[in-house]
C-alpha cells in the first residue's frame, strides 16, 4: 500500500497561513506544509514529536534563534514556530510523544554529508530518535535495486524529480510506503528527497 500527497513548491512564495495535509489530517503520524505569511504563528500540540524542515524562509521556535531555508529541527514538547518577516513554508511531521524522543537543530551549513551504499548518492543523517531520518541526494542516471521496508518508509522530494517505473514524482510529491510495499526508485535529473523509514508496522495503515 501506497499514500501519495503532493504540495505545489511554487506555493511555497504565497503569504497568508495554510496548511496542505499530505496525509489524513487526523493521522497519528501526520505529515504537511504549513505555508506562513510574515511573522504568522502556527501552533503545535505538546504532548507530541514534530520534525521541521525549513523549505523556505526562516522560522523561530518557542522564540528561538532562527532557522533558515535548508535547516531541520526535532521538538519533543515545542509550542509554536513563528516566521520571520519574509515568511516560510515548513515540512512537518507529527506523531505521538514517546520515551524515544530527541531534540535535535542543523542548520543546511552544519549538515555533514556520506558516500551512500548505491552508486550516484550521498546521504546526510538528521535523526535516529526512534526511526531513520536522512536526506538523500541523487545523481543523474542513480537507482536502488526493487526492495521492500518492513517497517515502513516515507519521502517528501524537495526538488528534482524521482522516478518509480512510468511513475514521475516531482519535487512536492509526498509518499508513504507501508511494510510490504515494494520500489524501485531512480532518478534521470539531480534529486534531493527526505527519508523516513523504521517508523511503520502493519497496524499503521490508514487508507
Amino acid at each position: 500500500m501506497i499514500e501519495r500527497g503532493n504540495f505545489n513548491i511554487a506555493d511555497a512564495e504565497r503569504t497568508g497561513e495554510n496548511v496542505v495535509n499530505l496525509s489524513l489530517a487526523d493521522d497519528a503520524r501526520w505529515a504537511g506544509v504549513v505555508v506562513l505569511g510574515p511573522t504568522e504563528t502556527f501552533a503545535l500540540g505538546r504532548e507530541a514529536r514534530h520534525d521541521l524542515y525549513v523549505i523556505c524562509g526562516s522560522i523561530g521556535i518557542d522564540g528561538t534563534e532562527p532557522m533558515h531555508r535548508g535547516a531541520f529541527a526535532s521538538r519533543c514538547k515545542a509550542k509554536a514556530f513563528q516566521a520571520n518577516e519574509e515568511g516560510a513554508s515548513v515540512f512537518v511531521y507529527r506523531e505521538p510523544l514517546s520515551e524515544h524522543c530527541l531534540e535535535v537543530t542543523q542548520s543546511a551549513a552544519d549538515r555533514v554529508w556520506h558516500k551512500a551504499r548505491a552508486a550516484g548518492m550521498r546521504v546526510a543523517p538528521l535523526s535516529e530518535s526512534g526511526h531513520r531520518l536522512t536526506l538523500v541526494e541523487w545523481e543523474p542516471g542513480a537507482r536502488t535495486r526493487q526492495h521492500d521496508h518492513p517497517y515502513g518508509e516515507e519521502i517528501f522530494v524537495l526538488s528534482g524529480e524521482l522516478r518509480g517505473g512510468d511513475e514521475r514524482y516531482p519535487a512536492g510529491t509526498w509518499l508513504r510506503l507501508h511494510p510490504g510495499s515494494r520500489h524501485e526508485p531512480f532518478t534521470e535529473i539531480p534529486t534531493v528527497i527526505l527519508l523516513r523509514n523504521g517508523h511503520l508496522d502493519a497496524a499503521d495503515h490508514t487508507r
